[in-house]
Parts: C-alpha cells; structure tokens; sequence
C-alpha cells in the first residue's frame, strides 16, 4: 500500500486540505486512543498501554492540514475457518472519525486503505462488527450472521450426573492447549469462525476464573470457560466464555456441573453456536437473547477467497458474473466463478456476464448468508440474460456453503 493515499475522488483538483491517510505509527497511540474513547464512551483517563493492541495489527489515520488526525481504523490479520480450510482475513475494528469530519469519506477513505494493506498481507475476506451497517455495506461488506447470548435459568440445567464412561473435573491453563483443540474440531468443520492463536499455559485468559472439562478416558471432549461474576441473590449472573462439546452426552454432562450453581447464580449466560451438541442440550424453550451483535463480511481478493476456502464437495457449477468494486478495484472485471469437488476458483474472462454483482451482493452469496434472489432484491445484483430464472440458478452456485458462525467478538 502506498505510504499515503488522498481521500477526493480521481476528478477532483488537488487541495492541500484533503485528508491523507498514513499508516499510524507509536506517536500517534494517545491520539488515537482519545478519538477511540470519545467515540465509544470509553474512559479517557485510563489508556491502554501502547503495545497492547493484538499481534501484527496495523493502523491507519486520516489525517488533515497540521496533521490533525480526523479518523482512524485498525487492521486486524488474521485467519478464519470456511469450509475445514483457514482463509486469510482483515478484519476491521476501531473505527472512529472526529464529529466535524463526518460524511466527508473520511471512513470510507480508511476502509479503502485498510483493503489495500489487508490484501498486501495476504488476505482473502474481512471480518467486522458494525455500528453502522449501512455504512459498511455501501463500502461492500453485507451481514452474514449474529454473535447470540442467550439466558437460561440456571436451575432449569439437567443435573443427572456423568453420563457413563465420562468423568470432570476442575481444569487449569495446562489444560488450554486441549481446550484449544477441542474449539478447532468445532470451528474448522463452520465458516467464519475464528482461528485462534496458541494458548498461554502459565494462567487463565484475563476475565476467566474457572474451567470445566469432561472427559472421555484421556480424551477432552467437552469444556466450558466461566466468569463467576458477583453476589449469590436473584440477580447474580454466571457466564460461560466458551462452551463446546462434542457429543450430546458430553453436553448434557457439562451443563450438568454448571446446573450446580443454580443456588448462587440463578441466571446462566452463554453463547450459542447453530445445531451443535450444547445447543441440542439446553432447555431453548427457557432461553432469552440478552445480547446480540452483527457481524458483517466481505470479499478482499475474489481469487483468494474462492480458491482458500473449502465448498461442499457434492456441488458442481460455474456462473460468470461483472463485479464493480470501487473501493477495491482489483477485484472489478468480468469472472468466470467455479465450485467442483470442494475447490473454489475465481478466473478473469471474455464471456458475456449472466449476472451483475455488487461487492456487498458477492459477500452475502460467499457466506452462505443470502441466495442469488435474495442478492438481487436487497444487495444491486442484476441478471443481465433474458433467461432470468436461469441466471439465477447459474448464480446459486455461490450461495452453497455453510452459514457463518461466530463465537468471538473484537
């Protein structure tokens, strides 16, 4: 990406007074920091220290006349799980713009950078939770799923004790490389889960206070990370972190042990993730959602991202479809789009287009999230064959993975 990149449109004349945007480096953290604070009600007295961000983020600022930084934005690298495969992904949080430089492209400008080095490193998707969703699809990400916390009546949890042949016991942080393993059997077979780094094994992650493991001889095959919380009266909420299990008994006994806590924490708090064995276990007709977010997708390099993750092996099509892609035009053109045997690809071509996508279209079809009518009607897509039943068939092909899934928020 280059070192700066200017925010008005190729037409406009240049002017001294356009934002720049620049990657942001250690002297601008307590900048940031504040435009950040101000912009999500954080507590402008307490900064973080300036190295703590995630490992290998980067940075971006606009900033104007006199260096005055106007907004800013944090590249993420990461990988996520699609289809058992790891996807390069960059994903996006911290964006915040000044209040007397909203709705002049400043954030628009700092997507466009932040997708210019996120493919420079590598990445085939991108990954965000949206204060402002149409923000963020106007710039070619579209919601794909929700992060989901439910409540259940602690009470209500079975407490019938291990089911046979499974013991548990109380775990520890050399216990989280198991726990670590467990999560990548169940993200790896989903789309759009998280591929988490290693885990420390010298403490538990901050805001853990205890692990509970099941175990089927010397197998992990369900596990639960809680926070207390505090109190012991009717209000008094336990949360789960993450809770997986591999089998419907191994559910039923993990929820089992935390049923124990119904006489101090009435109220269990967790996050659910679509037909898995904890889901199947819980009493769903006594759970309320107390807390959801949207996550939001979208495409970085078409060629990567149809060629990284993995498709359902069964399916076997190809539609070619014109992609117009301001915000990153490497990806604009005309595309032969492919899935066979469970490989993607993605090849530039000369053929007449059946379909016209939007950046926002081609992300709801890539993440299973919408159906080629459904890309149509809410996202720009057009057929452009007088066959339109056809064009949409042909462009269906996409819309065949698995429905994102998330358990981690940023």
């Amino acid at each position: 990406m280059p070192a700066e990149t200017t925010a008005p449109s190729p037409d406009a004349r240049p002017d001294d007074s356009a934002p720049r945007v620049r990657p942001l480096g250690p002297e601008d953290h307590a900048r940031q920091w504040r435009l950040h604070a101000l912009s999500f009600g954080e507590d402008l007295t307490s900064p973080p220290d300036p190295g703590s961000e995630p490992e290998g983020a980067v940075r971006y600022g606009a900033v104007g006349r006199g260096e005055d930084l106007l907004g800013a934005v944090t590249l993420l690298p990461r990988e996520h799980w699609w289809g058992g495969r790891r996807v390069g992904a960059a994903d996006v949080t911290d964006v915040a713009v000044q209040p007397e430089a909203r709705g002049a492209g400043v954030a628009t400008s700092l997507l466009r950078a932040l997708l210019e080095g996120g493919r420079e490193r590598g990445a085939a998707v991108s990954a965000l939770f949206p204060t402002v969703a149409g923000l963020y699809r106007r710039a070619g990400w579209e919601v794909t799923g929700t992060l989901t916390t439910v409540e259940v009546p602690t009470h209500a949890l079975n407490r019938g004790g291990p089911a046979p042949g499974l013991a548990t016991r109380t775990g520890g942080p050399a216990d989280l490389p198991a726990v670590a393993e467990l999560y990548e059997r169940e993200a790896r077979a989903r789309s759009g889960m998280l591929v988490r780094p290693a885990p420390p094994t010298d403490r538990l992650p901050e805001g853990v206070d205890g692990l509970t493991l099941v175990e089927d001889g010397d197998r992990l095959v369900a596990a639960a990370s809680w926070h207390r919380g505090r109190g012991y009266g009717r209000e008094a909420v336990f949360t789960v972190r993450d809770v997986v299990a591999d089998t419907p008994a191994a559910a039923r006994t993990l929820l089992g042990v935390l049923g124990g806590w119904a006489p101090v924490a009435r109220n269990l708090h967790l996050r659910l993730l679509r037909g898995d064995a904890v889901a199947a276990a819980l009493p769903v007709e006594l759970a309320r959602v107390v807390d959801r977010k949207v996550v939001m997708h979208r495409v970085v390099d078409v060629e990567r991202a149809m060629a990284q993750r993995g498709w359902p092996s069964a399916v076997r099509g190809s539609v070619v479809v014109a992609l117009e892609d301001d915000l990153a035009p490497w990806n604009s053109g005309t595309w032969e789009l492919a899935v066979s045997g469970g490989e993607g690809a993605a090849r530039r071509t000369d053929a007449e287009p059946v379909v016209r996508l939007t950046p926002s279209g081609l992300a709801g079809l890539y993440a299973g999230s919408t159906t080629a009518l459904g890309a149509v009607r809410t996202a720009g897509a057009e057929v452009l064959v007088e066959d339109r039943a056809a064009g949409l068939a042909a462009l269906d092909v996409l819309a065949c993975g698995d429905l994102v899934e998330v358990l981690d928020y940023f």
